[in-house]
């Protein structure tokens, strides 16, 4: 937190702004805001939220910084993978959690290479939404026969469920039903390394 407050402090004066007129804006006593600088009192995610809005910060930056939450990634702009197109830098945040709530997903490490023609590889992470149930055609993480993992494409027709890879040396494997629990739904995957 001593490093956010000096940054909120170089911020303040950079823009000539006075403890008494930010703590105004902010609605705190300026003795509050005076201690973060300082790095003697922490502050509160909603009132570090408020200064870095007030003084023109990255808000999403300040709260990591602080520890409220995990330091999210840039994106620096758009490359193509077609036609070029011109070479502009345009920062943005990126971070993991405003497109998958924590609470509802969860990650896996890939190991193998049965996913790869749908772009899953081996050392890549899995982003799983908790689920009990899938769709036809839905990628999944499944419990066979009460023991093995494995993330596949997902087919029930009648009593049976089919368990498809996306690897043509490898051949769809098809189970009773009850032997085969869903623990998830493929959302997304994180590229770990280029092949």
């Amino acid at each position: 937190m001593t490093k956010v407050g000096a940054e909120l402090r170089e911020l303040r004066t950079s823009k000539g702004i006075t403890l008494r007129a930010l703590a105004k804006i902010v609605g705190v006593n300026f003795s509050t805001i005076s201690n973060i600088e300082a790095g003697r009192e922490r502050c509160s995610e909603r009132v570090l939220r408020e200064l870095a809005e007030a003084l023109g910060a990255d808000v999403d930056m300040m709260l990591a910084k602080a520890g409220y939450r995990p330091m999210p990634f840039r994106v620096l702009g758009n490359i193509a993978a077609g036609e070029p197109i011109e070479a502009t830098e345009h920062i943005e945040t990126f971070d993991l959690t405003e497109h998958f709530d924590p609470e509802s997903h969860y990650m896996l490490r890939v190991r193998g290479d049965s996913m790869i023609l749908d772009g899953i590889n081996d050392g890549d992470l899995a982003i799983v939404r908790h689920s009990a149930r899938a769709r036809n055609g839905q990628t999944v993480v499944a419990i066979v026969e009460g023991e093995e993992a494995t993330l596949k494409r997902y087919s029930r027709a009648d009593r049976k469920v089919t368990l498809t890879p996306a690897n043509r040396r490898m051949k769809p494997r098809t189970y009773p039903a009850t032997e085969v629990q869903i623990r998830g739904v493929l959302a997304g995957v994180v590229r770990t390394r280029l092949n």
